[in-house]
């Protein structure tokens, strides 16, 4: 774990899968086309501007990794969660860099995915 520019909490692409096997879950935060098209299998998708809303379905005692496709709206989501006292970190260079890692980008149908 490391502070990015920003200062914001976040993990390197190279260890994300570990980190989720250990029970960090990974939100996905793009919108549904960028969605549909690729993301990682066991993530969940919660598009930035739906995360107000939608912040009841965080636990407090959980741990979250956030992406989006570079990192820069995964970072903004990911300040706001930590201020709310939900242990939360931004993956740094979002699913163009995590992509690199893994094999386990699919589309809607279960296809390998595309990052859009």
């Amino acid at each position: 774990m490391v502070l990015d520019t920003n200062n914001t909490p976040s993990v390197m692409p190279e260890d994300l899968e570990n980190l989720i096997q250990q029970g960090y879950q990974l939100i996905d935060v793009r919108e549904n086309d960028e969605w549909d098209a690729g993301h990682y299998k066991s993530a969940i998708h919660i598009p930035m501007g739906s995360i107000v809303e939608s912040i009841d379905k965080l636990v407090v005692d959980n741990k979250y990794i956030f992406i989006c496709r570079s990192g820069a709206r995964s970072s903004r989501v990911t300040n706001y969660v930590n201020s709310l006292d939900i242990e939360s970190y931004n993956l740094s260079g979002g699913m163009k860099e995590f992509q690199k890692f893994t094999k386990e980008i699919v589309d809607l149908e279960g296809n390998p995915g595309q990052i859009i």
